[in-house]
């Protein structure tokens, strides 16, 4: 079954938004959408339009079915709560074409978009479709200008730069086309990659608003080349703009997926779109991405043809963007024998990466022989993943005493601290207590520790030393434990 699309909708106070909800819940345009008030709105659906247009109730006093077929939800519940009552309603048998998501007065849509990519339920019922913003034509260029405080994000402007469709309404109040068209222009500026719609009194087909497959990955195919030539287009110096990079050749797999990590984790702040179309060395399908801040989600979709040209293509729009940054940084992802070094490096690293990950799976199973043998292998015993967990963190986590052994024996350090509280492993071996039924192995644990060295005494940053995790637990296993580790 097709996935249900989903268009976020926002736009500056006094857009249209509500006028043109009101379309859709209204009109007979044959389709059966689901509109949802997002808790961010601060201007409700008519309640004489709802009284009027109201077939039944659906579910409790959440969702109501209006005469033409949709769905209206207007209360300021959990987003992915009424979505599964939709996914309820959808396959009750009165199905859902089109999901509408109004988040007035909120910019930024990452935090509704990230409930389609990190909630499984929702996400094997309905897909991101597209941002669609709507544009007042005679206040935008006012509302793009005005001054904010020091540190204050310009909404308006986010909210053109986040879209991937501008609807540009109310143009029957700026009567000269010139004037429009120097609006159109100002509104490309910030985003050169979002077609504009004109509109009047909100009145848009239903299919301009819907179904637009903006964030369908095969789409990002279709990009035109053409479409990504925003070179010597730039009349303002807003500091947010949209720009491309656009190269030939084939890119590594790795040195991308170290970049992208990268500008994702010191950029998304400012990033607020990305999407592109990659040529990845040895694969004969294109890469499509597409990121919202750091919401990221890419496949290999739709092969090169035999005669097409193998290159890439990606788009950015967001905040002070450092094109020539940017362009070096990708260019040191092309495959290419200048940068033959530092693949090979990465490559060793994703090596080094897989032993030790095994490392941490074989801590976790108790699995003194895989442990052995990764170690003699060359895999280094202390090595910590991005949390700061070293095999020894996990093995004492799960009170597996023989793994704890074996790591200790091969020089493990028993008192590094970890990332999530600058806890040691005594600290964790405590910490379980009571939630796992296996004391007795803890206490081998502890005593490996011990005889290792380790510090009783050592603090995490809330100042808790490992015993203090045992008060108010019983049993004689948890009072012999407690003596051991206590440090006086």
């Amino acid at each position: 079954m097709a996935k249900v699309p989903v268009t976020v909708l926002t736009g500056f106070l006094g857009s249209g938004k509500t006028t043109l909800l009101n379309h859709i819940l209204t009109k007979q345009h044959g389709k059966r959408i689901a509109v949802i008030e997002n808790e961010f709105g601060e201007v409700g659906i008519d309640d004489a339009l709802l009284a009027n247009n109201i077939k039944n109730q659906v579910e409790g006093e959440e969702l109501f079915e209006m005469m033409n077929g949709c769905i209206c939800c207007t209360v300021r519940a959990d987003l992915a709560v009424v979505l599964k009552k939709l996914k309820k309603t959808h396959e009750s048998g009165k199905p859902i074409e089109a999901i509408v998501i109004e988040t007035t007065g909120m910019a930024d849509p990452a935090p509704v978009a990230q409930t389609f990519f990190v909630d499984d339920e929702i996400a094997s019922f309905c897909q991101l479709d597209g941002i669609v913003t709507l544009v007042d034509a005679k206040h935008i260029v006012q509302h793009l200008d005005e001054e904010k405080p020091e540190g204050a994000e310009n909404e308006s402007v986010e909210q053109v730069a986040f879209a991937d469709r501008l609807i540009l309404n109310k143009c029957d109040l700026v009567p000269k086309e010139e004037d429009l068209k120097a609006v159109e222009t100002r509104l490309r500026s910030i985003n050169k990659f979002a077609p504009i719609v004109r509109s009047t009194k909100s009145e848009v087909s239903p299919d301009q608003v819907l179904g637009i497959g903006a964030f369908d990955l095969k789409r990002t195919l279709e990009m035109d080349p053409e479409f990504l030539d925003t070179e010597g287009e730039h009349e303002h110096d807003d500091s947010v703009t949209s720009m491309s990079i656009t190269t030939s050749g084939e890119v590594h797999m790795l040195l991308v997926n170290d970049w992208v990590g990268d500008v994702l984790k010191n950029l998304g702040n400012d990033i607020y779109r990305m999407k592109g179309v990659l040529a990845v060395a040895g694969s004969p399908k294109k890469f499509v991405y597409q990121a919202v801040h750091m919401i990221f989600d890419g496949v290999f979709e739709g092969e090169w043809g035999p005669n097409e040209p193998r290159g890439n293509k990606l788009v950015f729009i967001g905040k002070n963007l450092d094109k020539q940054s940017l362009q070096r940084g990708f260019e040191a992802c092309l495959d290419t024998p200048q940068n033959r070094a530092k693949i090979e490096e990465a490559e060793m690293i994703k090596v080094f990466e897989r032993q030790q990950n095994a490392l941490l799976g074989a801590a976790q199973r108790d699995d003194v022989v895989a442990i052995k043998n990764i170690l003699q292998s060359g895999a280094a015993v202390s090595y910590a993943n991005s949390v700061g967990q070293t095999a020894l963190h996990i093995a004492t986590l799960w009170g597996n005493a023989s793994a704890v052994e074996a790591l200790v024996q091969a020089g493990a350090a028993v008192d590094q601290v970890n990332d999530l509280g600058a806890q040691t492993p005594l600290h964790l071996l405590a910490s379980r207590v009571g939630k796992q039924s296996n004391t007795a192995n803890r206490i081998l644990c502890a005593k490996t520790l011990i005889k290792a060295g380790c510090d009783l005494g050592k603090k995490n940053e809330d100042g808790v030393m490992a015993y203090q995790y045992l008060n108010g637990e019983e049993g004689d296993d948890v009072v012999e434990l407690r003596k051991l580790i206590t440090p006086f």
